[in-house]
């Protein structure tokens, strides 16, 4: 009797089922056949999973990349997996998929599964570190006049979904020899379609406080300071949409006071601010809806366990924010509301933590080459 061939299913039903399973297993289909190898190599199914994981929040685990600097000990690679089930979030350790993490002198930003770094030398880089995929290109340095108020450099890294196009921005800001208080803001865009710089035009008076640009919605997000507004300093956030090139301005929740400092991040797609307001405290925020500032919730109050001031910075947030991961000073650690408890994610042989870099990112099979 002669066997019946198994039917062959529908692209589209195969689609539909592998965007669904782990990258680890889809990193082992690649060697299953051509036809499989092709598909997972194709950059409309990377888009098509990428979509599904930032759609399907509570079905998609993140992945969280710390690099701490420890005395005696150099930088250490160390990668978590993070799982939100209503209130808790699970943080477990994961194997480090690339070496090169460790090699980093900074981490700039991550989007789609992909991390932007510099490397050791005068360059860029953009790795995915689950493939092990990596693009290198030259840094930016421009000549100028600084006075003595020296030069601020920030950089941004995100998706141009109408181009198809990884960015990589970065700003130099300068305050005014003749004009004490403002800023000139010089502003350059890395293409990695391109291969190239391109200059653009820098926003008015105003400058970033934050290193580090945060990548939410199809745009870059800062924290903005803008001089003399009405006499005196207005915070809000800058924001740069990476598609039109154009700035705008988010406002924060108001706070009364000087000494405020703001730190921003993305969890699952929101946008999350977290207030450092006093010297050992912070009100962590969460746009429930983009761009509407009357949206803002605030979640949680941290006190830290310090007694001297140290920034919080938000990493990742539980559905109903009785949890939240954070970066506080130089340590990674978890955060429960319900009974005010921290508990230390990152760990080392010995020594101590003199810096911490970390990135939150969903896995995906994105290339760096675009």
């Amino acid at each position: 009797m002669k066997m019946e061939e198994m039917p062959t299913l529908p692209q589209d039903i195969i689609i539909e089922i592998l965007i669904r399973l782990p990258l680890k297993t889809l990193l082992k289909f690649r060697s299953v056949s051509k036809s499989w190898l092709s598909l997972l190599s194709d950059t409309q199914f990377h888009k098509t999973h990428i979509n599904f994981s930032i759609n399907n929040p509570k079905f998609t685990d993140y992945t969280l990349a710390a690099v701490p600097t420890v005395s005696g000990l150099g930088k250490i690679c160390q990668v978590y997996t993070i799982s939100s089930v209503n209130s808790s979030v699970i943080v477990s350790k994961h194997e480090c998929p690339s070496k090169t993490l460790s090699l980093s002198a900074w981490i700039l930003g991550s989007c789609n599964g992909l991390i932007c770094l510099t490397t050791d030398s005068f360059n860029l880089m953009v790795l995915n570190p689950c493939t092990g995929k990596f693009n290198v290109f030259p840094d930016l340095n421009i000549e100028y006049e600084v006075g003595d108020g020296g030069v601020h450099v920030s950089y941004g890294f995100g998706y141009d979904s109408y181009a198809e196009d990884y960015k990589v921005v970065k700003m130099f800001s300068f305050p005014r020899i003749d004009d004490e208080g403002r800023h000139v803001n010089m502003v350059s865009v890395y293409s990695l379609k391109g291969s190239s710089w391109s200059s653009i035009q820098g926003f008015d008076s105003g400058h970033v406080n934050g290193n580090v640009g945060v990548f939410a919605n199809g745009v870059l997000h800062w924290e903005g300071c803008y001089d003399y507004v009405l006499g005196g300093v207005s915070l809000e956030i800058v924001t740069l949409d990476l598609a039109t090139e154009r700035y705008g301005r988010i406002a924060l929740p108001r706070y009364e006071g000087r000494g405020i400092r703001w730190r921003l991040g993305e969890s699952r797609g929101r946008l999350v601010a977290c207030c450092n307001c006093e010297s050992n405290k912070a009100d962590m925020w969460v746009m429930k809806e983009y761009g509407v500032e009357k949206t803002w919730t605030k979640l949680v109050t941290i006190s830290s366990p310090d007694d001297g001031r140290v920034n919080i910075s938000p990493l990742f947030v539980a559905e109903n924010g009785d949890e939240v991961l954070v970066k506080l000073g130089t340590e990674v650690t978890l955060y429960n509301s319900s009974n005010a408890s921290f508990k230390r994610i990152v760990d080392y042989v010995s020594g101590d933590f003199l810096q911490v870099q970390v990135a939150t990112y969903l896995e995906s099979l994105a290339s760096p080459h675009v």
